[in-house]
């Protein structure tokens, strides 16, 4: 390589300063960097002399004979390569128009966007981000500045993570001040979604299995006494069941302590001697009364230990603030035992203190919190004649809204827990209403625009939709033309109504709607198809809404696009 040539690459990855070894090989330049984030690899790669460039975990190498790329495992090596930097550039740009790596309190994804929070929001570009090419939107909501990507997310998440060097849910930049500087809400929201966001995909995953299985035992193509059921069941089942040590591990990594303590307390909370102690002891008495009552099965050092009816599997809360109080109590550990023993003594002491807390005091509080809230749900669905009606219309016109902003994810813990207790929710089950009104609405823009940009988004953006994922859809076509989204929120209402009204149910909480949540709403036990039937009308009901609204409402918009379709 010309020397010429060598000194521009030096410059274009931050200086010799950055370079903690270098070696020039007969077919390429090997660099290995001390910082990523600075490394400008599409300038590289267009330098004369330069036919290619690796970037991978901190080594850069330049490649300068096109013969390199006849080696085959070269080649693939290349080719995985530059699969794995396809979106350095965009990951590069984000990272640069949110304040760089030094604003980054804390970073996660879901399944449409990068969920940021920073130290200061001012240093952020929004409108830079939101007119970038890859990137949908911004929301700023809950206390998360939100740059919502769509279906590639995972991949430009894990472009940020390697650039700016985080590591998986936080970055080194988090500290008291910045926890502190939220208020309450943003605080719950900001954990709620760091500690449910990671595992989002295969929750759905284990949703849609137990949802299919029970189709194909409605279909008489799959016994529920055979092998094979009982092993799929499995597969869909034991997700849920032992969700607390999934949540031991992802709260860890959010409130910065040791994993394997929280694995430790989640598999306390779903140990089968404890779980057994409610689903076949006696209760031994009962604390409080009315709706608020819990009986306990055993005791503590003579102090009742209360569970709810089904233990905790399944559960969200109980953890999620054992953990919490774990990772304080761990903390303050590590600072008080000396280095020589800290390293088994912190971990004794530790569980030792948090096992009883939680089993008395924390997991109690939190089942109870969570009675609270459905009471409250289940009043407002009690109320006379207009009880159902209401709540529905609410959940189905509403849910919409809080995607817009993020919110909706938040709610996924509280139907997890009413189908862990009760077998079912029906809560939450007219949120699907907007998703296949949003259907309607992206069909009926593709037939009536005139717009190519327009009927190029709508297609795409409909069948991620109709696979689950809402967001192209919506900040595609419905927030730009604001009247959509008034319609779909109109629609979502009217079917959810019809749903609230005749109080449908959700047997199984997978985390994706659109057609593979259909089978969220079979009865894994009677293998009843009424709750269905009954959703399906709520569903056509807000298309029909949605289709009609959009064809008498949507117009182009006049001078936004260069080329239109002729007439």
């Amino acid at each position: 390589m010309k020397q010429q040539t060598k000194d521009i690459v030096f410059q274009l990855v931050g200086g010799k300063a950055n370079i903690s070894f270098q070696k020039q090989h007969n077919d390429y330049l090997e660099l290995h960097l001390k910082d990523q984030s600075i490394v400008k690899v599409e300038q590289i790669t267009e330098l004369s002399g330069v036919y290619d460039c690796q970037f991978e975990t901190g080594v850069l190498r330049v490649i300068e004979n096109p013969k390199y790329k006849r080696d085959v495992r070269k080649e693939h090596t290349m080719t995985k390569s530059k699969e794995n930097h396809k979106y350095d550039k965009l990951a590069g740009f984000i990272l640069e128009n949110v304040g760089g790596k030094e604003n980054i309190v804390s970073l996660t994804h879901c399944v449409t966007r990068l969920r940021f929070v920073l130290k200061d929001e001012d240093k952020a570009n929004k409108a830079a981000l939101e007119g970038q090419e890859g990137i949908l939107t911004v929301v700023k909501s809950g206390g998360q500045y939100q740059v919502v990507i769509g279906n590639t997310v995972s991949f430009v998440y894990e472009a940020v993570c390697r650039i700016a060097g985080l590591q998986g849910n936080a970055s080194a930049n988090e500290n008291d001040d910045d926890v502190k500087s939220k208020n309450v809400v943003a605080k719950l929201l900001d954990i709620i979604s760091s500690v449910m966001t990671p595992m989002l995909m295969v929750l759905s995953a284990a949703g849609m299995i137990k949802g299919l299985l029970t189709l194909t035992v409605v279909m008489g193509l799959v016994s529920q006494d055979s092998g094979t059921y009982t092993l799929m069941y499995t597969a869909g089942d034991a997700f849920f069941y032992f969700l607390p040590i999934i949540l031991g591990y992802t709260a860890s990594k959010k409130f910065k302590s040791n994993e394997y303590i929280g694995l430790a307390l989640g598999s306390i909370l779903v140990y089968p001697t404890m779980v057994n102690l409610t689903t076949s002891g006696e209760a031994l008495g009962t604390l409080l009364s009315g709706s608020l009552s819990m009986d306990y099965y055993t005791t503590f050092m003579g102090i009742p230990v209360v569970m709810p009816a089904s233990g905790y599997t399944s559960s969200v809360v109980p953890i999620i603030l054992a953990v919490f109080f774990a990772a304080k109590v761990e903390k303050n550990f590590k600072k008080i035992i000396p280095e020589i023993v800290r390293p088994f003594l912190v971990p004794v002491l530790t569980l030792a203190l948090m096992v009883p807390l939680t089993y008395i005091i924390i997991g109690p509080i939190a089942a109870e919190l969570t009675n609270i809230l459905n009471i409250f749900f289940s009043a407002i669905y009690d109320l006379p004649l207009v009880g159902g009606l209401l709540a529905g219309a609410l959940v189905g016109g509403g849910f919409g809204i809080l995607v817009l902003f993020g919110l909706h994810w938040a709610l996924i813990p509280m139907a997890i827990t009413n189908i862990a207790a009760n077998g079912f929710d029906y809560i939450l089950t007219a949120s699907i209403c907007g998703q296949f009104a949003a259907m309607a609405c992206g069909i009926v823009v593709f037939f009536r625009t005139n717009d190519i940009k327009l009927k190029n988004i709508s297609i795409p953006a409909t069948i991620s939709q109709i696979m689950g994922v809402g967001e192209p859809l919506m900040y595609g076509i419905m927030v730009p033309y604001k009247i959509l989204f008034i319609g779909n929120c109109i629609a979502g209402a009217a079917g959810g109504a019809f749903i609230g009204l005749i109080s449908a149910k959700t047997y199984i909480m997978g985390g994706l709607g659109g057609v593979f949540g259909l089978t969220y709403y079979i009865n894994p036990i009677t293998n009843s198809l009424s709750d269905l039937t009954l959703v399906l009308i709520g569903i056509a009901i807000s298309f029909i809404v949605s289709a009609v609204f959009t064809f008498i409402t949507f117009k182009d918009k006049e001078n936004t696009t260069e080329e239109k379709i002729a007439a």
